[in-house]
């Protein structure tokens, strides 16, 4: 994913692991602060109804993906608190404009309607590592183990996903197992660099993006494009909503 600045600035920000989207502050830190403050524990009703654990494989579904309306998901803190964590709850819902949402003080958190993952805990992991080569390694370490459906669930729980985001993207993962594995396997045999030449994905990411990419984005609501977060993939700028995730509370750690 692009921000669409000049090549030299996206440089020095990498250096630094800084990028508009984090609101000048540590990547990692940042991210840190959203994963240990953003469980779907501390949601409060009215919750949107595709933020749920998807219980059922939705790629066995050929009506799958339901029709999206093009809204914005955005939070709000609330002034109630957790009395364990004594973390503040907040609100998930979409609004049909940015405007619509400010005016009621909420906070975009991505474009597109609130899903499995975009519960701040979720936007904490998104934020804070590039997921395409953990996710990646998650599947392959499942492909060769005994119970592969527990074991690729554990390593995506590991990463900091929540277990409603973990419920997509582990059927996220073996649906490109199941339709591109041996595309996918030449790929990373030949240690194949996530864009060809002329900057479209290489084949394996271009298989993910036709056969699971439509399911994941309406079930799971946020990814990294929708909501300004930068990958080691290059996209089409058109496919990024630049957005800044500045509503933290309190301090942030420090963080190398």
């Amino acid at each position: 994913m692009f921000v669409m600045y000049p090549y030299v600035l996206i440089a020095i920000a990498l250096v630094h692991n800084v990028r508009a989207d984090t609101c000048g502050q540590n990547r990692k830190a940042l991210g840190d602060w959203f994963n240990s403050h953003g469980s779907p524990h501390l949601l409060l009703e009215p919750i949107p109804p595709v933020v749920s654990n998807v219980a059922t494989n939705p790629y066995n579904d050929p009506n799958n993906p339901p029709p999206s309306a093009d809204v914005y998901c955005a939070m709000k803190w609330s002034t109630e608190t957790d009395p364990i964590t004594g973390n503040r709850k907040y609100y998930l819902r979409n609004f049909p404009d940015e405007g619509a949402a400010r005016a009621t003080n909420f906070s975009i958190t991505h474009k597109g309607h609130c899903g499995a993952c975009s519960t701040l805990q979720d936007l904490g992991v998104y934020m804070r590592e590039n997921l395409t080569t953990p996710v990646r390694s998650c599947g392959m370490k499942a492909t060769f183990s005994f119970n592969s459906d527990k074991k690729l669930k554990e390593c995506l729980l590991d990463l900091g996903f929540s277990d409603m985001c973990t419920s997509i993207w582990a059927y996220n993962v073996k649906n490109t197992k199941d339709k591109c594995y041996w595309t996918c396997i030449w790929s990373y045999v030949r240690n194949e660099p996530f864009n060809k030449p002329d900057g479209t994905l290489n084949d394996c990411l271009q298989c993910d993006e036709d056969k699971s990419g439509p399911n994941f984005k309406y079930f799971s609501g946020r990814t990294r494009r929708n909501s300004g977060i930068p990958s080691s993939i290059k996209r089409p700028s058109a496919q990024f909503y630049p957005m800044e995730h500045c509503y933290w509370y309190g301090n942030l750690p420090t963080s190398s």
